[in-house]
């Protein structure tokens, strides 16, 4: 390996969350702080926006890069060293201010923070699921929820991914095989949103790069494989204001009055996020009943089967709401500026929730569950982005340039999918009609 760090990368993402980087040459550094201080830190570089999914047009693709020099790492798992860095995305005629384009997640996420939050932080830990996969697309193993190795397969791979994220800055909390043949997860501590955006970008990238390191892959795939588990990626809340977290209550164990309003928020406006938190087509085969996700749109002190619950905490410090919704292949800066423009607008409008729901919803009959007022999630994109395209609220917070293209790209892939894809299914159910 190299002895010096004479490149960086200057990651971003698209419009759906992926990660892209432009890898640029910079002075041979023998430390991070080194490169910190190399012009190329703060001249960035130039990008093609119209190759980048939702970025850009052609006739206005020329865009820059302005890396942010509080993200910048070393990268595990290279050949020689390379630093790396998370950037804004800019217009060219911006650069050297502190400008943000109006279609760049990264952006939009500090935007809406300083606008609806200027004295708050929300504060996020995240558990992202994945599947370890053959080159043939089949689960890597046939182990079960906390099962070690031989059964779990992926074991030594999943304990890399935790070294190599904790070398990154991350912190895993636990690392583990969950409920599905193959299906592995890594909690990630909590972290202020702007940066756990970051950080999910970047656990996607080194999950699948070290499991093709080590002859296989793994995918973040909503619902990879039909009766097994799907992937989600549960985000748990919580608002601070310097060093008071303000979901606390006065009793052991309840949320605040804030934290309330907060989290009728979320419930008065679930439909239009599932639009940008569960974002596939495929996140739809996730969100059925009884299938270990949230259908309903209710809350409930532990209630597993809630779409928002407020897991049990004694320390009032540790006071937490989980959104359950999500999946991995969410755009992480667009989904917690989401949940941000939700919880604010609860807080704003204050908005009181229901009752908290104490009973499993999903053995609740369709009467129960009307009397209650329970709402149901969209059970297909198009629904969830037709309830996108009506909220105000998130479309203010957000921007109308991103969601109308957000909204026009997701459609995109909706009639892809419904007017011309023919599945297997489709075949096995009327090649011999």
């Amino acid at each position: 390996m190299s002895e010096k760090i004479k490149y960086v990368a200057f990651q971003f993402s698209d419009l759906l969350g992926r990660m892209k980087t432009m890898i640029v040459p910079c002075n041979p550094a023998e430390t991070l702080e080194e490169v910190r201080s190399d012009p190329i830190m703060t001249n960035g570089t130039s990008v093609d926006g119209s190759s980048v999914a939702g970025l850009a047009q052609v006739e206005a693709s020329d865009l820059r890069l302005r890396p942010d020099p509080d993200t910048l790492i070393e990268l595990p798992y290279f050949s020689q060293r390379v630093a790396a860095a998370m950037c804004f995305v800019q217009k060219k005629a911006d650069i050297g201010s502190s400008a943000y384009y109006p279609l760049d997640g990264r952006g939009i996420l500090r935007t809406v923070h300083e606008k609806l939050m200027p004295e708050y932080h929300l504060k996020i830990k995240t558990e992202p699921e994945f599947y370890f996969i053959t080159a043939d697309g089949e689960p890597l193993d046939s182990g079960q929820y906390a099962d070690i190795y031989p059964a779990a397969v992926g074991q030594d791979t999943l304990l890399q991914i935790a070294t190599a994220i904790q070398d990154m800055g991350m912190k895993p909390r636990v690392a583990h095989h969950e409920v599905g043949e193959a299906q592995y997860e890594i909690e990630i501590a909590f972290a202020d949103s702007r940066v756990m955006a970051d950080n999910i970008v970047r656990f996607k990238n080194i999950t699948r790069e070290i499991a093709q390191n080590d002859g296989f892959d793994a995918t973040f795939m909503p619902k990879p494989f039909e009766g097994l588990a799907g992937n989600g990626m549960h985000c748990h809340l919580q608002l601070w204001k310097g060093k008071k977290n303000l979901f606390a209550g006065d009793k052991p164990g309840e949320l605040s009055e804030t934290g309330l309003h907060f989290l009728a928020g979320l419930l008065e406006h679930a439909e239009a996020i599932a639009a940008i938190g569960n974002s596939s087509i495929n996140s739809y085969k996730r969100l059925v009943p009884h299938q270990e996700a949230p259908v309903y749109i209710c809350w409930g002190y532990m209630n597993r089967t809630a779409l928002i619950r407020v897991p049990l905490f004694s320390d009032p410090q540790k006071a937490a709401m989980e959104f359950r919704s999500p999946d991995p292949l969410a755009n992480p800066y667009l989904l917690f500026s989401a949940l941000i423009a939700a919880g604010m607008d609860g807080i704003k409008r204050k908005l009181n929730p229901p009752e908290a729901l104490k009973g499993d919803v999903f053995h609740m009959d369709s009467d129960e569950i009307d009397e209650l007022g329970i709402r149901m999630l969209p059970d297909n994109l198009y629904d969830a982005l037709v309830a996108l395209a009506g909220d105000q609220v998130i479309r203010d917070a957000l921007g109308a340039e991103v969601i109308d293209a957000y909204i026009d790209l997701k459609l995109d892939e909706w009639e892809e999918y419904i007017n011309h894809t023919v599945t297997d299914w489709e075949w096995e159910k009327y090649s011999e009609a």
